[in-house]
């Protein structure tokens, strides 16, 4: 009788063991997949830091896209405009990508044919000028209005003086305004 009470209380011990080991498995797999997880959708240190108050040259650059606002698109007498052209390319961390899609506001028809006789021009263009941009360029109102900026300055570089001398208004930058008509950040 006595070694029969041992054993009953001998087995209860032994299950007590297998379930804490159970427990303790369980536990080990939940932080791996949270880890794995986290990994999988590119949560890393290195964003997590990147929370951080503006430096001067930010600051800075909020202030003068503040003082050149959208009112040039607004003033446009008849304007013309380019049939939206949409770019999706992989940014620079390798992590990401962007997906964009873009109009040109003009005043020239005439401006928008050249434009149009050089669209795989524009396009390699504005496709290695975004693929140079990391998620932090793009993350602010400042970075998409840089974007706008540097693509309009680069497509007003494309028109020759050719073409500015045969144009009626003679203007150096037939595009007037970029437009972004979609934003796809990822």
């Amino acid at each position: 009788m006595a070694d029969e009470e041992k054993e009953a209380s001998g087995g209860g011990g032994g299950g007590k063991k297998k379930l804490i080991i159970i427990i303790a498995v369980v536990l080990v797999l939940l932080i791996g997949l949270a880890v794995g997880a986290l990994m999988f959708l590119g949560g890393s240190t290195e964003e997590a830091a990147a929370v951080k108050p503006p430096d001067q040259a930010e600051t800075k650059l909020e202030e003068e896209i503040a003082s050149t606002s959208q009112g040039e698109a607004v003033k446009l007498i008849n304007p013309v405009f380019t049939p939206p052209r949409k770019y999706t390319v992989n940014l620079r961390d390798g992590k990401h990508f962007l997906s964009v899609k873009l109009v040109a506001a003009l005043e020239d028809p005439n401006a928008l044919i050249f434009l149009a006789q050089r669209e795989y021009l524009i396009d390699d263009i504005v496709i290695t000028f975004l693929q140079n941009l990391t998620t932090e360029d793009l993350r602010t109102r400042a970075g998409t209005e840089l974007v706008k900026r540097e693509i309009f300055k680069k497509v007003n570089g494309i028109f020759d003086q050719e073409f500015i001398d045969a144009s009626e208004t003679k203007d150096r930058t037939p595009v007037k305004k970029i437009l972004i008509t979609e934003f796809i950040l990822n």
